[in-house]
């Protein structure tokens, strides 16, 4: 039997076309590197201690674990200030356009690349043995590693370290905005409860930890829900509410203002007309008189 077999073509999500350094640097302190640009991608990796980077016009602060890239033609340069550090710098070109994915980040590497960055060093050593630490090197020796292949695992093993970045950060904030998502639906969820809970209870006479109970939430997590969503305090929200059914109850003259106090749990009359004007800008009595004239001018 004939199987016509159809091979795939595997796709590169990001290709590295050219290493131009390897570096692993050891920093003195206040050490102060003038500054540089170049048409290739840098990316820098603080092994231990910490370093202060300019890229363009921001100033960075990175520390052990830390890393950052820096695009083509963008100038950058790196100090210590009375601290010691060690560096991995590995600059290189890509025209891949996930390459921008990188652009004015700084990431944290997880175990699995700090594994994949120490092969890159490693395979470093053994094809450029006499560069490694060297600050100016324009071109990397050619064919001096006797070890077969290590300029392919050291391009193999960038390439993954780029894509395994893109992978846990890209997912990362993708996580952050599911999470971000769920809490913006649960407060949402908790502030129509609570203001469903003060508008069934608006005649009675309550308190914050009355409607915690109630929705078996903390007065400290209310607060802080309702705050940040309606721009006000609940005690506020529960008084203009307040204040608005007294507007109601006023036009409808049905209710002295001592009732009204009373009905709405005011402790004195007195205390009701004070807010009354804070909120309206007019006493009840005011208030009343205006509503009798819009009555007789319609």
């Amino acid at each position: 039997m004939q199987i016509n077999y159809v091979g795939t073509t595997m796709k590169n999500s990001i290709s590295v076309n050219q290493i131009f350094s390897v570096h692993y640097f050891k920093y003195t302190q206040n050490f102060d590197f003038h500054g540089e640009a170049h048409d290739f991608w840098e990316f820098v990796y603080i092994d231990a201690g910490e370093v202060n980077v300019i890229a363009e016009d921001k100033t960075y602060v990175l520390r052990q674990g830390e890393a950052i890239f820096h695009k083509p033609n963008e100038f950058h340069n790196i100090g210590t200030v009375n601290k010691f550090a060690n560096s991995v710098i590995v600059s290189f070109s890509s025209r891949s356009k996930a390459m921008s994915f990188f652009e004015e980040k700084i990431l944290r590497l997880d175990s699995y690349e700090k594994e994949l960055l120490s092969k890159i060093i490693e395979e470093a050593t053994l094809a450029y043995p006499d560069v490694m630490s060297e600050i100016y090197c324009e071109k990397l020796p050619e064919n001096v590693s006797e070890e077969f292949g290590s300029e392919q695992i050291i391009r193999q093993n960038l390439e993954l370290l780029l894509v395994s970045l893109v992978r846990n950060n890209a997912n990362a904030t993708k996580r952050r905005a599911e999470d971000r998502s769920v809490r913006e639906a649960q407060s949402d969820k908790t502030v129509k409860a609570i203001i469903d809970y003060v508008q069934k209870n608006l005649y009675e006479d309550f308190e914050l930890s009355d409607i915690a109970n109630e929705l078996y939430f903390s007065k400290t997590y209310m607060k802080s829900v309702f705050k940040k969503k309606m721009g006000v305090s609940i005690i506020q929200y529960c008084l203009n509410l307040k204040l608005e059914e007294a507007k109601r109850m006023i036009s409808k003259q049905e209710y002295t203002f001592t009732e009204i106090a009373y009905k709405l749990n005011f402790t004195s009359v007195q205390y009701f007309s004070r807010l009354f004007k804070k909120h309206t800008g007019m006493t009840p009595t005011e208030y009343s008189r205006s509503i009798r004239r819009e009555k007789v001018l319609k």
